[in-house]
């Protein structure tokens, strides 16, 4: 055998066992094995003790692996148009996101707290609006996450389909909520 065959063959199963040993979730927990259906509740920073905003449904799909990082689709099925992108590295999870057509912007930056049964993780959500300069900020708050079982939509490319375009959830008065963090006074959607 050549010096260039053994190396095209070392090649070769370098990759075929990289593969095979990377092909589950690089991380435990995950968003997904135990249940791929979270809760995100979001709490104001900049108002007196940080009062509660709105309680979607995210559902997350695994997307595959970079580097060290386990990738995620994610999905909201009780906000429509609202879905994005998500890496996990550890416990920490950092999200990105669009809604309205992509005229609003979501990022959640939060960690899985593993002294829990690991279904639930904490950290911060930043939500806002496009305009012609700076753009409108919705909030700067904290978050809580909850896991509470599985997606009915196996796939992310259906689940998009069927929570594009589902009705805007209401709050506890009735009223219809326009932006995924909940109804801020002059930010109606």
């Amino acid at each position: 055998m050549t010096t260039m065959n053994k190396s095209l063959l070392a090649a070769t199963f370098g990759l075929l066992t990289t593969g095979t040993a990377i092909a589950g979730p690089l991380y435990s927990p995950d968003l997904v094995s135990d249940g791929n259906r979270w809760e995100i509740t979001g709490y104001y920073d900049n108002a007196p003790g940080h009062i509660q905003a709105a309680t979607q449904g995210i559902c997350f799909y695994p997307d595959g692996i970079s580097g060290t990082h386990q990738q995620y689709i994610w999905i909201s099925d009780t906000f429509p148009d609202w879905n994005g992108r998500a890496v996990q590295e550890g416990d920490q999870i950092f999200m990105y996101g669009d809604f309205g057509e992509d005229k609003g912007h979501d990022s959640m930056t939060w960690e899985i707290v593993t002294s829990s049964p690991k279904n639930s993780g904490a950290g911060h959500w930043h939500e806002w609006l496009e305009d012609s300069n700076f753009g409108v900020t919705v909030g700067f708050g904290n978050s809580s996450f909850q896991r509470v079982g599985r997606c009915q939509i196996k796939s992310p490319d259906e689940a998009l389909k069927v929570y594009q375009n589902i009705d805007y959830p209401r709050d506890e008065t009735g009223n219809k909520i326009t932006l995924p963090a909940g109804n801020r006074k002059g930010l109606d959607f």
